[in-house]
């Protein structure tokens, strides 16, 4: 026998001596074998699948664009090519070579299946009654099922927006005690208060997706967590590999589960790509599919709740859950710092545009240019400070030159960031809700952003910033506002102000409430975000 599967023999030898001992200790050998078998042939599966990509003469994988997944990764037509034997090469998104891959992976592969087939099988059996079990134990009064989700998401603590809104709930749930728990995949990190953490069998970058890490999680383990944890239902917040565990453990257990919608990936590859209609369809089905899937969807602005329960996406109104992310408390042993320390030679009367985000093509940071030149024409000494990284960083410095780049800050030295200059300008078409906007509103600084999704939920056009539709309205109103010191000084008033209405209390109660989890005493008086 090959040395990469003596595991299984080993395994089958604890199975076999254990027959010798208790039926409790036969079973909790068979258990533990089973998700032990599955971890080792997991991780075999994905050692050779990461040698093939290794040895193909095509692309690695940090080097595909958007365009070459949704083009080029044709599996029906390279299994026709391999079962047919047509003997044409087909044109796969990294020449790996089909037929030897799958050789290579048929005995890890099937196995693996077999037991999480089974696993999913037997155990579903077992739950397939659990709303009637759930029901007569209520009537009994005793032996009630806990009502606890288990927070799926394959980002928490990377540098991206996502992570510091997902960090933010983990702070209100471990704050407030509340019945959810996270549960991350990560190599480094470790669990904590309402936080599991499982390590990936295994892991790559994908640079062209905000330096994201896809992390693969161990299946079982986590079914594993989710039944000791006595969890009843399951949230996911990414489409990555968690969304598909989180779909195995709805057939599992049976129980309800959701989806929180973070991105908006049709708007993503409409900006970053050159896909037309029908290849961006090709997505909007699969995520359509995906969607449909779960018995409720979490959404962050009105205009993805329209979309998602229109002709396209086609999901029930009643399923579909508008809510937001909620404010961070301001940090008051931070203060404002003088500008000539950011910008030389700048004095606290210097007119300053502020923008804090991930430097990519989809943010609109190259409606910067255009904007800025033309806002200085009235006004010559208008400065303007970028904050963050990306991929298009030396692209925006070329576009930019005069402006001040910082890199990536720390929350304190945006903090100080947000306190010390005057207008956040947010050019972004793409983001879903825009917890930047939240953030410099806490902080007294308004912001002016285009008239779409979440941004026009958030922002009160003229009280609290501006909300335009393209770039000669935006360098319009940013002249007004400098050129108006009383409209400044209101303004950032009324953005305190509307800061103070995404508190965390009233948004978790009734995310809760969505999920039909059990609304902690503490919460009962709060009111719901406006």
């Amino acid at each position: 026998m090959s040395k990469d599967y003596k595991f299984c023999i080993n395994q089958l030898e604890m199975i076999a001596d254990s027959k010798k001992s208790s039926p409790e200790e036969f079973s909790n050998t068979v258990n533990h074998a089973i998700n032990d078998l599955f971890s080792h042939l997991n991780k075999l599966i994905a050692t050779r699948i990461e040698n093939a990509l290794k040895e193909n003469n095509g692309f690695q994988l940090d080097s595909f664009s958007t365009e070459e997944i949704t083009r080029k990764f044709e599996i029906p037509s390279q299994l026709t090519a391999l079962f047919f034997g047509d003997g044409k090469r087909q044109d796969n998104m990294s020449n790996v070579r089909v037929e030897k891959l799958l050789d290579n992976l048929s005995f890890p592969l099937l196995i693996s299946l077999v037991l999480a087939g089974s696993t999913l099988a037997s155990t579903r059996v077992l739950y397939q009654n659990r709303e009637l079990l759930n029901q007569f134990a209520g009537h009994l009064g005793k032996n009630q099922h806990s009502n606890r989700a288990l927070y799926l998401t394959d980002t928490l603590l990377d540098k991206n927006g996502v992570s510091t809104s997902l960090s933010g709930k983990l702070k209100e749930i471990q704050r407030a005690d509340l019945p959810v728990d996270f549960l991350i995949c990560d190599a480094s990190a470790e669990s904590a208060p309402h936080l599991h953490v499982v390590r990936p069998i295994s892991e790559f970058d994908v640079q062209r997706y905000g330096e994201q890490t896809i992390r693969i999680p161990d299946l079982m383990e986590i079914a594993r967590i989710f039944y000791e944890g006595g969890y009843d239902r399951v949230v996911c917040s990414t489409e990555g590999p968690m969304a598909v565990v989180s779909l195995f453990i709805q057939q599992m257990f049976n129980v309800p589960s959701y989806f929180f919608m973070h991105t908006d990936w049709i708007d993503f590859i409409k900006h970053t790509t050159d896909l037309n209609q029908h290849e961006r369809d090709r997505v909007r089905r699969w995520m359509r599919a995906l969607y449909n899937r779960y018995d409720g969807v979490f959404v962050l602005n009105s205009e993805h709740k329209e979309w998602l329960t229109g002709h396209e996406m086609d999901l029930k109104e009643e399923s579909v859950f508008l809510t937001a992310h909620h404010t961070q408390p301001r940090d008051l042993g931070v203060h404002k710092i003088p500008k000539a320390s950011i910008i030389s030679g700048a004095t606290d009367n210097t007119p300053v545009l502020f923008i804090a985000c991930r430097i990519s093509k989809e943010k609109g940071i190259f409606d910067l240019p255009e904007i800025v030149a033309a806002a200085k024409q009235h006004i010559p000494d208008l400065k303007i400070v970028v904050a963050g990284s990306g991929p298009a960083t030396d692209e925006l410095k070329a576009a930019l030159p005069e402006a001040i780049f910082l890199g990536w800050q720390t929350k304190k030295q945006l903090a100080e960031l947000y306190l010390s200059l005057d207008l956040f300008v947010f050019p972004s078409r793409f983001d879903t809700f825009g917890n930047v906007i939240l953030e410099a509103f806490v902080h007294g600084m308004p912001t002016i952003a285009y008239n779409c999704k979440g941004p026009k939920d958030i922002i009160q056009h003229q009280q609290n910033g501006f909300l335009v539709e393209n770039i000669q309205q935006m360098s319009e109103q940013i002249v007004t506002f400098f050129e108006t010191p009383s409209l400044r000084s209101t303004m950032s008033q009324k953005a305190s102000v509307r800061a103070a209405e995404y508190q965390a209390e009233p948004i978790m109660q009734q995310f809760l409430t969505d999920m039909g989890l059990t609304v902690p005493s503490l919460y009962n008086d709060q009111k719901t975000v406006a």
